[in-house]
């Protein structure tokens, strides 16, 4: 009776597959094997991620130092004598425009020319706030010379963190995969790629000639014996 086999035979299998879930279940080894790897994860931060960030932190400092001294730099390198040169000569064209405007008695030309000059004001007062800043600089004792030797120590440590930073990382890639530390995580993956091979072979069992006769051999028999 090949439909009622086939029916038999479906049934059989799908004990068979549920038999195979219970009894090769990686469920107790993805627990472990998570727990353990959390574990190694959290030793590997303690040991190489708390360092690098920890030179990180130099690092922003290194850099905030580095932005700092190059834009004192800047205003040593600023041509103020030629800014106010030209200020000079601005504000001089400007008071000939006023004087102008004034014996014409044109007050449209002369709020445009007195605005004019006030925005130049603002502009030289600026100029005489950042050449302050230099003669500040001065007075605590700073020199361009000073300054581009504190940039070069600053760049050349920031260079040797990033190599030390660097060193951690692949020290913290190798413990992660080759450390003895890992040696409960390789047990137990092994653990689960036997258990994974013999699920594998316990589903094919079912498919083996000898199987499939033997289960043929047997609904034959439940066959007859209900006939």
């Amino acid at each position: 009776m090949p439909a009622a086999y086939r029916a038999y035979e479906r049934a059989l299998r799908a004990a068979h597959e549920e038999e195979a879930r219970r009894k090769f279940s990686t469920v107790r080894y993805e627990a472990r094997l998570l727990a353990a790897n959390k574990a190694l994860e959290e030793r590997a931060q303690r040991r190489y991620d708390m360092p690098i960030a920890k030179l990180q932190l130099e690092v922003v400092a290194l850099e905030k130092q580095v932005e700092s001294c190059r834009a004192q730099l800047s205003n040593f390198e600023r041509p103020f004598r030629d800014e106010y040169q030209l200020l000079e000569a601005e504000m001089a064209l400007l008071g000939e425009r006023r004087r102008q405007a004034y014996a014409e008695k044109d007050a449209a030309a002369i709020d445009a020319v007195n605005a004019e000059i006030a925005e130049l004001q603002k502009r030289t007062n600026a100029v005489r706030n950042d050449l302050s800043v230099q003669t500040d600089l001065r007075s605590q004792g700073l020199t361009p010379e000073k300054l581009r030797r504190t940039v070069q120590r600053c760049e050349a440590r920031l260079q040797a963190i990033a190599d030390e930073q660097e060193g951690l990382r692949r020290e913290k890639t190798n413990y992660l995969n080759h450390s003895p530390d890992r040696a409960e995580i390789d047990a137990i993956e092994r653990d689960m790629l036997a258990l994974e091979r013999r699920h594998i072979q316990f589903l094919r069992d079912f498919d083996a000639p000898a199987e499939r006769r033997r289960r043929e051999r047997e609904h034959e028999q439940a066959w007859l014996n209900g006939a």
